[in-house]
């Protein structure tokens, strides 16, 4: 597992992270079109609109939104390959009302 950072975000904000796997996929492998990514976030209260492959840049985008202020978020994303490896990475999120 990789932790890819902590982001800052408001609670009206609506952002996407962008995971690139294109580095650590070999070659031959891609992005697995049987099985979805799988996103967790804890605890609850941030809303995940959106997850989507895009199999030519070998990324997974996570579209996030609300939360409560003064909150922070783990945001975990499980991800298979074509070729059957399984990636976790996590990022953390705070939801600040400035």
């Amino acid at each position: 597992m990789a932790v890819l950072g902590s982001f800052v975000m408001q609670p009206a904000d609506e952002w996407e992270y962008d995971i690139v796997y294109r580095e650590w996929l070999t070659p031959s492998d891609g992005l697995s079109d049987q099985v979805a990514p799988v996103v967790a976030v804890v605890p609850e209260g941030l809303e995940v609109g959106a997850v989507v492959r895009d199999y030519d840049n070998k990324a997974v985008r996570v579209w996030l939104s609300g939360g409560a202020d003064g909150t922070r978020y783990k945001v975990e994303v499980t991800t298979r390959t074509s070729e059957g490896r399984t990636r976790q990475d996590e990022f953390y999120v705070t939801v600040r009302d400035f």
